[in-house]
């Protein structure tokens, strides 16, 4: 298949803002959290666009694979998202498990947990989750309400979400459904038409321009929105839950359009590190988070100094090329298609 440059560059950025973001996480739950405002700030920024990111692409193609059948999409999404689930959850959940006390959030108990992720999910991992229940609404409902309606539909749902009781990986399955959705409707063509054919100068400041804008009003507004979160001394989930909700919608908007945008400008577009990136993006994804913790808890345990920034650095760098070395490994050794790496 043909890779489009503009969307595996996409992809190589979000990648990277996921890797940015799960590093300012570790370190906003860490001890070394209380008083790191600016963090806060940078992870909410971060997670009102990132995921909606990643959502809003895995839905580009959906229309092109539903029109090979149906039954080829549902058993590609064994290799692709159900082993990849699971695999890695379990794999994961161990080690932090095991490491007991010396992570931000100890796992109290193991079995429980690993029974339970049919229906509840534990890190990272909910984004496959929620993006397997996605692609089968997409089977069941574009047949029946078009590319147009199935928008409508996940734009009602998170308007639903608000005001119900819902289970946590369903809320995040709501939350998010439009971004997918959207990208369904739109397709690759859409996207290039609605964005990547757009002059230089809307792509590489105009867009970006009012995407920073948006996102700095909706953080000045979060106190407002979210008077039942104190995002200044909130842990990075409450955050995130934050950065999600309704009121967010326009920085999500105008913070995925200007990641697509920049994606498209010719040497971001043809950066041979971004596409590699994108071309990566599920290994760095499963793996990025031990190599991120594994990092911050060597360096605040034994490393001659403690400063955040420093430790951000070392570990955004780690939770990058430490996938990507394992990757290369598992590579030659014929290993990747059962650690669903591709």
């Amino acid at each position: 298949m043909n890779r489009i440059k503009w969307l595996d560059s996409a992809r190589g950025l979000g990648i990277i803002l996921v890797v940015i973001g799960h590093a300012l996480g570790g370190l906003i739950d860490s001890k070394l959290g209380a008083n790191q405002d600016v963090f806060r700030q940078l992870f909410f920024a971060i997670y009102t666009f990132h995921m909606p990111l990643f959502f809003l692409l895995s839905g580009l193609m959906v229309t092109k694979r539903l029109e090979k059948g149906q039954g080829i999409f549902l058993r590609g999404l064994i290799p692709s998202i159900i082993w990849p689930y699971f695999l890695w959850s379990v794999i994961q959940f161990s080690i932090i498990y095991g490491l007991g006390s010396l992570v931000n959030r100890p796992a109290e108990s193991y079995w429980p947990v690993i029974f339970s992720l049919p229906w509840n999910t534990v890190s990272q991992f909910w984004f496959l989750y929620a993006l397997f229940w996605m692609h089968i609404l997409s089977v069941l409902l574009i047949p029946r309400l078009g590319r147009e309606g199935f928008v409508l539909f996940a734009l009602a749902l998170k308007s639903l979400a608000l005001i119900l009781i819902l289970p946590v990986p369903v809320k995040l399955v709501c939350n998010h459904l439009f971004f997918y959705a959207v990208g369904v409707w739109l397709m690759t063509a859409g996207l290039e038409t609605l964005v990547i054919k757009r002059g230089l100068l809307v792509k590489s400041l105009v867009l970006p321009g009012i995407a920073l804008a948006v996102i700095l009003a909706t953080l000045v507004a979060a106190p407002r929105y979210g008077s039942d979160i104190m995002l200044l001394r909130a842990g990075s989930p409450e955050i995130a839950n934050l950065a999600w909700r309704f009121p967010a919608m326009a920085a999500s908007i105008f913070g995925v359009v200007a990641v697509v945008a920049i994606a498209s400008l010719p040497r971001i577009a043809d950066s041979r590190i971004l596409l590699w990136l994108g071309r990566m993006t599920m290994p760095i994804f499963v793996l990025h988070v031990m190599f991120l913790a594994g990092t911050r808890i060597a360096l605040m345990r034994f490393g001659p100094a403690v400063d955040p920034v420093l430790i951000l650095g070392i570990s955004v760098a780690t939770g990058l090329i430490g996938p990507l070395v394992v990757e290369r490994i598992t590579r030659a050794l014929g290993l990747n298609r059962y650690l669903g790496f591709q």
